[in-house]
């Protein structure tokens, strides 16, 4: 019974980001929307960890799998990764840099922020 009220939970914030994406006068992803949502709504306190615990690790183990039917579009389409695999491995690599440094900046940001902005190196 505890895996179908995590579902409930997790599919709800899901219902709910679908309806306010529809809603919104600008183009918002309904499944970014619902991240922003149960993040906020974890941060906040008004849904517990242990709530949707289960469910998020079931589906993180099981994440490969969830992208089967992205791979498979891929290989129906190889024709037109073959025709702009020079441009498109362009993309990815600066893309992927953008995205490693992005992670180092916030990672350097965090660890500062809870050292209390205390520089390395310093004991007080």
């Amino acid at each position: 019974m505890n895996i179908i009220r995590q579902i409930l939970i997790v599919f709800g914030i899901c219902l709910f980001a679908t309806v306010v994406s529809g809603l919104l006068p600008f183009t918002l992803p309904a499944s970014v929307l619902a991240i922003l949502l149960l993040v906020g709504l974890l941060g906040f306190g008004l849904v517990k960890e242990g709530s949707v615990a289960g469910l998020c690790d079931f589906l993180q183990g099981h994440l490969t799998f969830l992208f089967l039917p992205a791979g498979v579009g891929l290989l129906e389409h190889l024709d037109l990764l073959a025709s702009s695999g020079l441009a498109l491995a362009a993309v990815c690599m600066v893309s992927g840099f953008f995205t490693s440094a992005a992670a180092a900046l916030t990672v350097r940001l965090v660890q500062r922020i809870q050292k209390g902005g205390r520089r390395e190196g310093t004991d007080l």
